[in-house]
């Protein structure tokens, strides 16, 4: 098996849909990355450090609520070249979370998670509160419904938004290596600081 890898912007300043010349499950999106892998290739700047470190705590949070089977679809500006492209850094990260419910938890009990937790499952709340524009798709449910999800959900993150471009996008596994990560960025957010190194 090979392991996980980011390809290069393409002359778009996209992720490449596939690599080579034909597709196959090995280079052809959604690319499978570690979140330390995350980090290493797009932690350029004090912006995408601190949406990252958003991304970090919001699956920490996920994952303390039981949402721990799964992966998540990466998406938006954020894994594009968009400073190349628009001279600006990217505001947030697109992710939807595909998740098994949490094992044990009655429906009841979901229910009542997501109306004492509207931080990690409202849009807004979330964007505000993370910098992730996220959905969560239940890996548990009806086959047939599952097929619509994925299908909605791989058409828009496939294509950029404005033009339509075919493009890649990466997928995160929810059990990943988020302890390393979590120490790359405290490093690079402490070199921004203003009295970083000082004693």
């Amino acid at each position: 098996m090979l392991p996980p890898v980011i390809p290069a912007f393409n002359h778009s300043h996209v992720l490449p849909p596939f690599e080579g010349e034909r597709m196959n499950s090995a280079h052809s999106s959604p690319y499978l990355v570690t979140s330390s892998e995350l980090v290493q290739r797009f932690a350029i700047s004090q912006q995408r450090c601190i949406v990252l470190d958003g991304l970090l705590r919001y699956r920490a949070e996920l994952r303390g609520l039981g949402f721990a089977q799964g992966f998540q679809w990466l998406d938006g500006s954020f894994v594009e070249d968009i400073e190349a492209r628009e001279d600006r850094a990217p505001n947030d990260i697109d992710v939807v979370t595909f998740a098994h419910r949490p094992a044990g938890k009655s429906d009841q009990q979901i229910n009542q998670m997501l109306s004492t937790r509207p931080e990690l499952f409202d849009l807004e709340l979330c964007k505000r509160e993370f910098h992730c524009d996220t959905s969560i798709v239940n890996l548990t449910t009806a086959p047939e419904w599952l097929v619509l999800q994925t299908r909605y959900w791989y058409g828009l993150y496939s294509h950029r938004r404005g033009d339509a471009l075919w493009k890649g996008m990466l997928q995160l596994p929810l059990d990943s290596d988020d302890d390393s990560a979590r120490a790359l960025i405290d490093a690079l957010m402490h070199q921004g600081e203003p009295n970083a190194g000082s004693t």
